[in-house]
């Protein structure tokens, strides 16, 4: 049997410590819109997914959700069909492929979500309101550098 070196994480520095906090209060944030939505968090974050993609101008189908919520097909499935249901979102034919689904938000369920994250974005607006060009830059700099490294994560190539 292979044994595996067991993994070393660097030591945590206070821009780290920061980080780890933030992610925390993330999914505390996204368990606690759920409650107050009262949507299954997996239905929170199909939406997102799918607000994010329509904000991108790169819309995803129900294949493309399973994969970003990291469920098989039959919830992915589901999930989208609740949502529809409850006219959170809408199935559309693919525009080049019509084979294909791409699914969209619909004001209703864009209204019913915003309803309840404005205050939260308005929140983090306020955060980096009072922070001079250069902190912006490195703050800046630093979050690109952070997606930057969960990108190489994501794609299998970070050092073992």
């Amino acid at each position: 049997m292979a044994q595996h070196p067991s993994p070393r994480a660097p030591v945590g520095d206070a821009l780290s410590e920061a980080l780890r906090d933030v992610l925390t209060l993330t999914q505390l944030a996204r368990g606690e819109l759920a409650e107050r939505l009262g949507m299954p968090l997996t239905n929170v974050e199909a939406v997102e997914h799918v607000v994010m993609a329509r904000a991108a101008d790169d819309p995803i189908g129900p294949v493309e959700l399973s994969r970003r919520l990291g469920v098989t097909s039959a919830a992915s499935t589901q999930s989208v069909n609740r949502l529809v249901s409850e006219g959170h979102l809408v199935r559309h034919p693919h525009p080049h492929d019509r084979r294909r689904q791409i699914l969209d938000v619909t004001d209703t369920g864009l209204r019913h979500v915003m309803g309840e994250l404005a205050p939260l974005l308005g929140l983090l607006h306020e955060a980096g309101a009072g922070l001079s060009d250069d902190e912006r830059e490195g703050a800046k700099r630093y979050l690109r550098n952070v997606a930057a490294a969960y990108r190489v994560y994501l794609a299998g190539d970070a050092e073992d």
